[in-house]
């Protein structure tokens, strides 16, 4: 063989292995990530210790969230529209998974408002929407082991007192501001998504079931 040949062979050589890697880095290159209403951690947050109260009056520590999916909820249960038509719209999504036979979704309700929403307010409440649903609260606390739980998943809400002319200030009344998301926790027991909901034009927010399902089934085919 003579020199130029070799060296055209070499060249060949080296041009089909660098096309068999590119090819092969092509093959194995990670998946995009869904594009989902809200936001999906690149790295699922880990939740600091925290202890709760189930409806049950069963404590609920980062334990009670390992082994399957959990999509939670927050607010308080004297709420006139935003918190039960949330509930409302995951009982569609509950259901919907279910004829799929997905059974590993767990939903949560958290209370903002501890103080009137007891065990048995909870107990009364959320499982009027659907018997699997969970609610959540706390007791008072010098503690306040309730706080990681917030923090770390980082749910927004406000006491506000209530100054008028007809409220006595003894009585402690108060209004309850909080926002309006959706927390994915995996079944390693750390966030893994935020879904954020429609806005309407009187700026109402609801979640449409079909987009929470669309996204927690990209969430999970993504990530295996």
């Amino acid at each position: 063989m003579s020199p130029r040949t070799r060296m055209l062979a070499g060249f060949l050589t080296a041009n089909i292995a660098i096309v068999a890697v590119a090819a092969l880095i092509l093959l194995n290159r990670p998946e995009q990530p869904p594009q989902i209403q809200g936001v999906l951690l690149p790295q699922a947050r880990e939740l600091p210790p925290f202890s709760l109260l189930d409806h049950h009056d069963q404590a609920f520590t980062n334990a009670n969230l390992k082994g399957r999916w959990h999509l939670l909820s927050y607010g308080f249960t004297t709420c006139p529209d935003i918190c039960p038509t949330t509930l409302a719209q995951l009982t569609t999504v509950s259901r919907e998974l279910q004829e799929q036979g997905l059974t590993d979704l767990e939903v949560l309700f958290y209370s903002v408002d501890h103080r009137r929403d007891t065990v048995a307010q909870m107990a009364s409440y959320v499982p009027f929407f659907d018997p699997s649903f969970v609610g959540l609260t706390h007791l008072d606390d010098a503690d306040n082991p309730h706080l990681p739980f917030e923090q770390g998943l980082g749910i927004v809400a406000q006491l506000v007192p209530i100054i008028a002319p007809d409220v006595d200030p003894a009585d402690n009344e108060y209004e309850v501001n909080h926002g309006v998301t959706l927390f994915l926790i995996n079944p390693e027991g750390a966030l893994q998504a935020i879904f954020q909901p429609d806005r309407g034009p009187l700026g109402t927010h609801t979640f449409n079931p079909d987009t929470v399902l669309r996204d927690y089934l990209a969430i999970r085919g993504y990530l295996g």
